[in-house]
């Protein structure tokens, strides 16, 4: 089951119901029609039903499929989808298309990150037919007739993410280069999985910000209109994040006792209503050791240097 709920002039938000990670899904409506962060495989099916069940749109009239990034918990289903939709097109960073068309690495990277049967959950990653990918780069366009979504290049969360801005709404369709938010604790709560760059994080941020977005439409948990501050916020929480983290991981601290102080910061400066298995608090422990690994400042073994 899913919930729809229409957040802009023809922009609904699609919001499964799972017991593990997935992300929002976003139909966006011109003259044709595009689907951002179908999700897991399992989570597409969940989405397409709502589409078609609860708003009445005809599938086959879509034009676009855009995951923001090819996480599996945003692009996992894609490839399943494209062979169901042979007419759409599926715009990809430029730089990354091998991955999209032969997901043998995004495969062993999903079964190193959630384990080897990480398909029981999320559902078997399929390559996408390279006739269907459109390259894309920052300063693209995606047309959708009297609605132009800007392609912005955004790493930091990965480095193939790009973010969407709507001439129409004036919003921002964010993925996760923002974090997560949470609207019914005015939350963020930023995420970092292995391949996360901390400086080039912020660096999007910035670039983000001078865009002046009207609203966030987050891919984790809702959609933010105080939108400078939420974007500031992101900013000092992955500050406060690294400096806890590095610390503790200089004093030879695992990774459970670091995921407890996360924890504890976030129940301290964002809400004492966080739940813990929802934060994802694993993956950014892991995505920051990586990368102080990548900068020098640990060795590779945690130690420091």
């Amino acid at each position: 089951m899913a919930r729809v709920s229409q957040v802009e002039e023809n922009i609904y938000e699609i919001h499964p119901e799972l017991n593990f990670m997935f992300s929002l899904s976003y139909l966006v409506l011109g003259e044709r029609a595009a689907l951002i962060d179908p999700g897991s495989a399992t989570q597409a099916d969940i989405v397409l039903r709502a589409i078609e069940e609860i708003l009445d749109f005809d599938l086959d009239s879509l034009s676009y499929i855009i995951p923001t990034h090819l996480h599996i918990d945003h692009a996992g289903g894609v490839g399943h989808l494209a062979r169901r939709f042979p007419q759409v097109r599926i715009p990809v960073y430029e730089r990354h298309i091998r991955y999209a068309i032969d997901p043998a690495r995004l495969i062993d990277g999903n079964k190193q990150t959630f384990g080897e049967n990480f398909a029981d959950k999320f559902g078997t990653i399929l390559p996408v037919p390279e006739e269907q990918i459109i390259a894309v780069d920052g300063g693209d366009t995606i047309d959708l007739g009297g609605r132009q979504l800007k392609v912005v290049y955004s790493r930091g969360h990965a480095n193939h993410h790009f973010c969407l801005h709507d001439d129409k709404s004036g919003g921002l369709f964010c993925g996760d280069a923002l974090g997560m938010y949470y609207p019914e604790v005015d939350g963020v709560v930023i995420i970092c999985p292995e391949g996360f760059d901390l400086n080039l994080s912020l660096q999007t941020i910035e670039q983000l910000r001078s865009l002046a977005p009207q609203v966030l439409f987050y891919a984790h948990e809702g959609t933010g209109r105080e939108t400078d501050d939420l974007m500031r916020r992101a900013a000092v929480e992955l500050r406060d994040c690294g400096d806890i983290i590095l610390a503790a991981l200089k004093t030879g601290e695992g990774s459970k006792q670091i995921e407890e102080r996360l924890n504890q910061y976030f129940k301290e400066n964002v809400s004492k209503e966080l739940k813990y298995e929802y934060m994802y608090l694993d993956l950014t422990v892991a995505g920051y050791r990586r990368y102080f690994q990548k900068c020098g400042e640990i060795q590779l073994s945690g130690g420091t240097n």
